[in-house]
Order: structure tokens, then C-alpha cells, then sequence
């Protein structure tokens, strides 16, 4: 069967693989200030978001990437009370942090205020956190923001896109730093640290950067299967000086989250650190 454009969105990752999905209806179309921005009605996958090309949300497979962006450190400190979350405009980051009553706050810093706009309006349910009033919204380069925080933070979520145009600062050590110094004693920081089975390079420079960072063993790797992104296999790191994802790792769900979640529990998170014997690979510099 051929692929019909006025029929189809379709992903090209680096002129080799192809990710594509039939769509019904576009729903908006924009050329922001920094990007552009689509958001398609398709069948399979439900509302989708594309950010220069490359899908950034999907209603069907959101649960997985926000879920394990935000449980495990979440379920790790037990008790984190200011968050900021750096990325992410589409709010669905924020959605599961707001989900803790113990939270004070939470700052979301999205540099493309048309992205938090058009997800308000086309995914009212992953952006629907964004309303707590506990969540401020700031549009600014999250490079520059997380600079105004000295040993403040519980956890800070860097929900990035790739490492291109206005993200590329957000693979860079002076920010992997800044974010180091924004942290409380014991604070976490949780990176997106793209595929390690397409990005390979990225990737391990990513976790050698933050490593250098952080401490040799004290940025810890850990996987999800996200069916939309390229490769699929996704990883994010896990960045403490003082805390260890799997000796303070949850045996039970917190009582409050029961049923609320379908994807992270007490089990994927210990699963998650068991990274397959390449992506270990990958990281100590073996092929």
C-alpha cells in the first residue's frame, strides 16, 4: 500500500527509518518563533504533536514516556516538595507531578509559549496539570532559567527535545552544571537521553557528560519502549550525588496512586535499571 501524503504523516529520522501514522484530520499548524508546530487526529494513535517533524506526543503511547520521566524519581525521594520541570510544553510531565498532594510548587519552563498554548486546546487531558494551582508557567530558555537556583530544588525533569535548534544547550555540561548546582542536598535531576539503539553517539556522550558531572556512579541510565520515537527502546538518566534509584527504590506504590497509573509501578522500576547488555555496552565504551 502506498503511502498518501494528504493521508499520512510520516517521521524520516536521518533519511534511513521512517515512522508514520494515518491521520484523519490536522488540527493546527503553526511556524512558531522557534519551530513548527503540528497536531494531527489519527485513529491509531490518537492526537498527536509534532515538533519540526519529529513526534513529540502521542495520546496513545504519553502514559509510558511521562510516566517514567516522573514516577521514578518521584517514588525515590519520597517527599520532593519544589519541582521544575525544564521542556515539556505539552504539560504532560507536569500532569503526573501534580498527582503528589505533598508538592509545593512546580515551575514549568517551556521556551515556546505557542506549544503550551495549542496543547491546552487540542490535548486537554496531557496538558491538564497545567491548571493546578500549584504550577507557574514560564516561557524562557531553560538554559538561562535553571541559572536562578542555588541548592533550591527537590527535582528538576529535563523534558528536551533532540539535541537540535533551541534544545541543542539542553545536551551541553554547562547546563548539566547549572542543573547540579539548582539541586537541594539529596535533590535528583532526571535527563531524556534519547535512543541508545538510533542515537547511539548522543547518548553516550550524554551519559558521559553527566557522569562527569554528577559522579562516575551517580548518573544512572535507565530504559523504556516508546512505540512512536525512533528506535523505540528510550532511555533517561537518573542524576543524585546522595540518592541510588534502586537501594531507595519503592516496594510499593504510594496508596494515592493506585490505579491512577498504567505503565510505572514498583516492579517496571526495578526492571528499568536492568539496562540490556549493549546499551551497557555503550556506556563503558565497548562495541
Amino acid at each position: 500500500m502506498s503511502l498518501i501524503e494528504s493521508e499520512w504523516f510520516t517521521e524520516i529520522f536521518e533519511r534511513n527509518t521512517a515512522f508514520s501514522v494515518r491521520y484523519s484530520k490536522k488540527l493546527y499548524g503553526q511556524n512558531s518563533e522557534f519551530q513548527k508546530i503540528e497536531i494531527f487526529d489519527t485513529e491509531v494513535m490518537g492526537r498527536v504533536l509534532i515538533l519540526d517533524g519529529c513526534f513529540m506526543v502521542t495520546e496513545k503511547d504519553t502514559f509510558i514516556y511521562h510516566e517514567m520521566l516522573v514516577h521514578p524519581a518521584m517514588n525515590v525521594l519520597k517527599d520532593p516538595r519544589k519541582v521544575v520541570v525544564i521542556g515539556g510544553g505539552d504539560g504532560g510531565a507536569v500532569t503526573e507531578i501534580v498527582k503528589y498532594p505533598g508538592v509545593e510548587s512546580v515551575t514549568l519552563c517551556e521556551i515556546d509559549p505557542m506549544v503550551v498554548a495549542s496543547c491546552k486546546e487540542y490535548l486537554p487531558e496531557i496538558s491538564a496539570g497545567l491548571a493546578d494551582g500549584r504550577v507557574t508557567v514560564v516561557n524562557e530558555d531553560g538554559a538561562v532559567f535553571i541559572r536562578n537556583f542555588e541548592q533550591e530544588l527537590d527535582l528538576v525533569l529535563v523534558d528536551s527535545t533532540d539535541p537540535v535548534g533551541p534544545g541543542t544547550v539542553l545536551f551541553e555540561t554547562p547546563f548539566f552544571k547549572a542543573i547540579r548546582r539548582s539541586l537541594k542536598r539529596g535533590g535528583v535531576a532526571v535527563f531524556q537521553t534519547e535512543s541508545p539503539l538510533l542515537m547511539e553517539s548522543v547518548f553516550r556522550a550524554a551519559v558521559k557528560d553527566l557522569r562527569t558531572v554528577f559522579g562516575s556512579d551517580k548518573a544512572r541510565p535507565y530504559v523504556a519502549t516508546i512505540p512512536s520515537y525512533p528506535g523505540a527502546l528510550w532511555s533517561f538518566t537518573f542524576c543524585s550525588e546522595e540518592r541510588n534509584p534502586l537501594n531507595d527504590s519503592p516496594r510499593t506504590l504510594v496508596p494515592f496512586l493506585e490505579g491512577r497509573l498504567r505503565f510505572y509501578d514498583e516492579n517496571v522500576h526495578r526492571a528499568a535499571f536492568a539496562l540490556p547488555v549493549f546499551v551497557r555496552n555503550l556506556i563503558s565504551g565497548q562495541r
